[in-house]
């Protein structure tokens, strides 16, 4: 076995994926922001549950892989190929069918960050990278960028954009080497001022 290996998500798989994610994205502003006043360990079970509609439906109708180091999951990405994003309403549902297990308030939180996000989509068909998280302990040793490299090689193939948001400043010089643009940002008053970058990676002749 190869050091760092990137294979699909299984459905058996789906709870460890989804666990991860919500170690990864623990302390992200967006988690912070939308499960605002709760202690880690709270916020930790929100995202669990959260993520898990998340991963099951990129298995189903995206493209979810997972990151292996040396035979251990090491991360999770979750993609949406040409012509699947904007989701279907049924889609839709699916994917945010743990966000209305959070509570009233959360649901609303979340409800509000995804109506703000999906206006600022671009209109022609692209690779949309939805969610891409790696375990805290082995970010910055090249696994993400492994993934959004092989993404760009899929999308140079048939000459089209990739397009993702991210809620993190540091993440824009990371996502610049790989040849994406900033192309925006905003802040979400209503959810404390949150503030969410847009990216796309221009499309490339093959």
């Amino acid at each position: 076995m190869s050091p760092m290996e990137i294979k699909p998500i299984k459905k058996d798989s789906a709870r460890q994926a989804t666990r991860l994610l919500a170690k990864s994205f623990l302390n992200n502003p967006v988690s912070v922001h939308v499960f605002d006043n709760l202690f880690p360990e709270e916020r930790e079970k929100k995202l669990n549950t959260l993520y898990y509609g998340f991963v099951t439906t990129a298995i189903d109708y995206g493209v979810a892989n997972a990151i292996y180091l040396n035979g251990e999951l090491a991360g999770i990405s979750l993609a949406y190929p040409p012509g699947s994003y904007p989701f279907s309403l049924w889609t839709w549902l699916l994917n945010g069918m743990g966000g209305l297990f959070l509570g009233v308030k959360y649901t609303w939180r979340l409800a509000l960050l995804d109506s703000v996000i999906r206006k600022k989509h671009i209109p022609e068909k692209h690779w949309y990278m939805f969610v891409l998280g790696v375990a805290p302990q082995l970010q910055g040793k090249g696994l993400g960028g492994r993934v959004v490299s092989s993404m760009s090689e899929n999308a140079d193939l048939k000459a089209i954009p990739c397009y993702l948001e991210t809620d993190k400043p540091e993440n824009i010089s990371f996502y610049k080497s790989q040849g994406y643009q900033l192309v925006g940002e905003e802040t979400i008053p209503s959810l404390d001022n949150l503030k969410i970058w847009y990216m796309i990676r221009p499309a490339k002749k093959p």
